[in-house]
């Protein structure tokens, strides 16, 4: 096996409960580049491997390119990103500061779950 044939460790059973538990009854839509830069200051960190975002009706997924800390996000943390747009794109950074933990964190593509009809 090389190095481009790298598997993911599996999650942990407490982040596949809570991402369980986000997307529970939604169904996942297109992936998109870009999203409105107001949706990532509801960011929910499951793990260093995925944040979720929500926006009613919607939750947001997006996998992580890069993590330090994206499992510890809170719902208190302070959010910063690099966009000076009203929009993050697909290898866009997110840093916070939350309770005394700093991380960061860059954005793969965001798909969007809706509620099964």
């Amino acid at each position: 096996m090389g190095a481009s044939d790298s598997v993911e460790p599996p999650r942990t059973p407490e982040a596949q409960a809570k991402l369980d538990k986000w997307l529970e009854g939604r169904v996942a839509g297109e992936p998109k580049t870009c999203v409105k830069t107001e949706i990532v200051t509801s960011a929910i960190g499951i793990d260093d491997r995925t944040m979720l975002f929500r926006d009613s009706p919607r939750i947001w997924r997006t996998e992580l390119r890069a993590s330090l800390q994206c499992g510890q996000l809170g719902k208190q943390a302070t959010i910063h990103t690099e966009s000076a747009a009203s929009r993050v794109c697909s290898g866009q950074q997110l840093e916070f500061s939350d309770g005394g933990i700093d991380g960061a964190c860059v954005f793969g593509d965001f798909t969007p779950y809706t509620k099964s009809k």
